[in-house]
């Protein structure tokens, strides 16, 4: 992390937040299994108990990618053997798309109604 500036060569930090946060997620309901785990990030034998997943419920754009990379996860465990499933969620449930004024509401547009301005 600690390194020399390539351009003035003065001391410098690598940033190390560097992956999407879908990959970053990709993965966590293998680690819900054994949470507590300090020895590796899930044992496939518990996995192999408590997984796949029944039910995925996300909004479309979220799920989409969140989808892709966590099937990508899935299927390279697979290949390694140590997950006994090619398909994390057995079932997907999409969520609707809320819209207004013709685009889908965001936070960061800025599109949004406020609850506490409308309970008023």
């Amino acid at each position: 992390m600690n390194t020399d500036c390539p351009s003035c060569g003065g001391p410098a930090k690598r940033d190390t937040d560097t992956m999407d946060t879908f990959v970053d997620s990709s993965w966590y309901y293998l680690r819900y299994v054994n949470a507590q785990k300090t020895d590796g990030p899930f044992d496939p034998a518990d996995v192999a108990k408590w997984a796949p997943v029944d039910q995925y419920v996300g909004g479309v754009t979220h799920a989409i990618l969140h989808l892709l990379y966590s099937r990508f996860f899935t299927k390279a465990l697979f290949d390694m053997g140590l997950v006994n499933f090619e398909e994390p969620f057995s079932a997907l449930l999409n969520q609707g798309m809320v819209q207004m004024d013709g685009s889908a509401m965001s936070k960061s547009r800025g599109n949004i109604v406020r609850l506490s301005e409308q309970a008023r």
